[in-house]
């Protein structure tokens, strides 16, 4: 399992890397909403959606997308794309609640069948507008890379930590493997990358240092992120969402991290102090 885990980011990493940075912001755009329009075939499952159902649950994400998509550039008091950004940004804080508290009270709330979808349209819809406003900035394709470097580091030292040295369970309810020690390696070592990342961005002073209190702000709300995820998938007697990717499982299972950590994101670099 491991070997096929590392086979595949070999293959995965880099594609995905040479992808940002040469591929225009629309081409970006749209293969991350074909990736977020997959998980939402996944996500029709945790609610146990039979073929038709599913479809048109993919179908409403897509028609979400396309007005963010199609409205963002319009001059309005609140972009479209800011409010669908803040709507995943608190869902994913009010997730931490149900995460500690779960099972309780799930079944009577958000495990509704009508919540968990109108959750998911707005978790998959928000990451296809970050991603696009982060590939469209000033800084652009390099922006988006450190992001996901970011989220990458916060993984892997997650599971090196945790594996090493993981004693004390984070959230067993939820996902027994995770650690509090695993936890706190990924925040290390997501401030870590993203002191680099704010180097080659030309960050320095306190800007630099925002930027690496942000990334670790990333690396943590990106385990929220896989432990929402998780939340769903136990609820629905589910292992892995999906199947595309060889020892990582589908769509939702490598991309839980940045489903929450995109957003906050996007919203973090707007905190961040001025350089000087």
């Amino acid at each position: 399992m491991l070997v096929t885990r590392i086979a595949t980011a070999l293959v995965l990493v880099p594609l995905a890397v040479l992808g940002i940075l040469f591929l225009p912001t629309f081409a970006i755009a749209f293969v991350f909403a074909v990736l977020m329009l997959m998980g939402a075939w996944e996500w029709g499952a945790f609610v146990g959606l039979t073929r038709t159902p599913r479809l048109l649950f993919v179908l409403a994400t897509a028609v979400a997308m396309a007005c963010v998509a199609g409205l963002r550039s319009r001059a309005t008091p609140v972009g479209i794309e800011t409010v669908a950004i803040g709507l995943a940004c608190l869902w994913w804080l009010a997730a931490v609640g149900w995460i500690v508290r779960f099972p309780d009270g799930w079944a009577e709330t958000i495990g509704r069948p009508a919540i968990t979808l109108v959750i998911g349209l707005v978790a998959l819809v928000a990451p296809v507008a970050a991603v696009t406003y982060l590939h469209d900035s000033d800084t652009g394709a390099v922006l988006l890379v450190v992001f996901f470097f970011i989220v990458w580091a916060a993984d892997t030292g997650a599971y090196m930590a945790g594996r090493t040295i993981g004693r004390h369970k984070l959230v067993p309810r939820v996902s027994p493997g995770k650690t509090r020690e695993g936890a706190i390696g990924g925040i290390v070592a997501a401030i870590v990358f993203a002191g680099i990342g704010g180097w080659v961005l030309g960050y320095t002073g306190t800007r630099l240092a925002g930027f690496m209190v942000l990334g670790g702000w990333v690396a943590a709300i990106s385990i929220v992120g896989d432990l929402g995820i998780s939340m769903f998938k136990r609820h629905a007697g589910l292992k892995d969402s999906g199947t595309l990717f060889p020892g990582h499982g589908g769509v939702l299972d490598r991309l839980d991290s940045v489903l929450a950590a995109a957003p906050w994101f996007v919203a973090g670099l707007h905190c961040l102090p001025s350089q000087f």
